[in-house]
């Protein structure tokens, strides 16, 4: 037994040691002055809110969500992206921002189209813009 608890400790299985950490405690001690690690929060939705997937029968995009918003201010969020010439993507590039009503929407170049995520202080719009077929 004791062969292998040293050969543990040999390989670094078990002790301490130097290494990574997956805390989310920040540097100098965990603590936020109070002696109580800090706790990771979401940068965007206020204390209480959830994400609601609005569903939305267009085809052109899958997967409207909002967030501390209603789905009325989300699709209209979502069409005036759509119809802001300033969000359109550059042929080659693959991500892209641009401000609409108070939000600001970064979209990224995915399989299915483009991810678009518009921020506004305490809400978020989320949705997938599909490509359209050629031809």
């Amino acid at each position: 037994m004791t062969v292998i608890c040293a050969a543990l400790l040999a390989a670094g299985c078990g002790g301490g040691g130097s290494g990574g950490s997956n805390t989310t405690a920040p540097p100098g001690g965990g603590t936020n002055g109070g002696g109580t690690p800090k706790k990771a929060t979401a940068p965007n939705a206020p204390a209480g809110s959830k994400v609601v997937d609005c569903k939305e029968s267009a085809a052109t995009v899958e997967g409207l969500r909002a967030t501390a918003v209603d789905c009325g201010t989300a699709r209209a969020t979502m069409l005036r992206w759509g119809r802001a010439g300033a969000c359109d993507l550059a042929a080659n590039a693959s991500r892209g921002s641009c401000s609409i009503d108070g939000f600001r929407c970064q979209a990224v170049r995915v399989d299915k189209g483009v991810a678009v995520s518009c921020a506004h202080p305490g809400s978020d719009v989320a949705f997938v813009a599909k490509r359209q077929p050629a031809g």
